[in-house]
This record gives structure tokens, C-alpha cells and sequence, in this order.
């Protein structure tokens, strides 16, 4: 029975078997940092990416609005360029900016824009621009106001912008 009380009440060894334990658990520690700061790198990147889209989706909507300033004098409506939309798909991706990039960049290296455009809604409006009518005429533009969205890409990362246009 003294035996049993001197091997259980032996504290040799404790201080191995604690700093062993303690190791472990700092090992643990560090593992956990490691991976969290290993995901740093891509939560930065694609920040960047959302914001570099982001700027290119702006870039499409000014390239946009240059062509349609473009198209005509002010008392001109958007019909012609609205002429392909259908009430299954209202918008119209305006001439040149499909999948456009920035003048002197590639699409690998600067991402690209497309710009679309359709009629808005008006009480005194046809249902949509572009439809065509009875006789096969495209119906008009009447208030000279349509909708531009421009979604910009840039390494998977898409933002999408959509803004009003109205002829003065």
C-alpha cells in the first residue's frame, strides 16, 4: 500500500509531460495564424479586382454616354439604337462596347466593360423602346430618357453600374 502512495505521489516527470502538452497547444496556435494569414494575399486580391472592376464599369458608363451624346443632335431621340430590344430582353448593348476594353490594354491585362441600354417606363411611353409595332416600325423613344448599365470584369470580379440618361 506505501508503494502505491510513494508511485502515485511521485511528481517526477510532471514538468516533461506539461511542456509537452504547452508545445502542442502553441503548435496549434501558430498552425491556426498560418492558415488565416495565408488567406491575407487573396482577400486583398480580390479587393483589388472588385475595385478595378468597379472603375471599369464607370469607364464603360462615360464611354456609353459618349456615344449616345454622339448619335445625333439634341432634339434627336435613342430609337435607332434601341432597335433590337424585345420584351424577353429589354436591353441593347450599344455598338462597339461589347466586351470592350481600355484603349492600349488587353482583356487579360486590363479586364473589359460592356455597355447596354434600354427605354424606361413612362405612363405616355410604349412598354419598350425597340419593340416593333403592327406595321413592323420601331416603336419611338418618345421622352428621350433610357436606362445604361455597364458591368466591368476585371480576374473574375464583376460590379455592375446602372444610371439614367435623359436628352436635354
Amino acid at each position: 500500500m506505501t508503494r502505491w502512495r510513494m508511485v502515485l505521489g511521485n511528481e517526477r516527470g510532471v514538468a516533461l509531460v506539461l511542456s509537452l502538452m504547452i508545445l502542442l497547444m502553441l503548435t496549434g496556435l501558430v498552425l491556426a495564424f498560418l492558415s488565416v494569414s495565408a488567406m491575407e494575399p487573396q482577400i486583398s486580391r480580390n479587393l483589388g479586382d472588385t475595385l478595378r472592376a468597379r472603375y471599369l464599369a464607370e469607364a464603360g458608363l462615360e464611354a456609353g454616354f459618349n456615344t449616345l451624346i454622339g448619335l445625333g443632335d439634341a432634339n434627336s431621340t435613342w430609337t435607332g439604337q434601341l432597335t433590337g430590344a424585345t420584351s424577353g430582353n429589354p436591353w441593347v448593348t450599344l455598338t462597339g462596347l461589347n466586351a470592350a476594353t481600355l484603349p492600349g490594354l488587353s482583356a487579360a491585362v486590363g479586364g473589359t466593360f460592356t455597355v447596354s441600354i434600354r427605354n424606361d417606363y413612362n405612363s405616355n411611353d410604349n412598354a419598350l423602346t425597340g419593340e416593333t409595332t403592327a406595321d413592323g416600325t420601331v416603336a419611338p423613344d418618345a421622352n428621350r430618357v433610357v436606362f445604361m448599365r455597364a458591368p466591368g470584369t476585371f480576374n473574375g470580379a464583376t460590379k455592375t453600374l446602372e444610371v439614367v440618361v435623359k436628352r436635354s
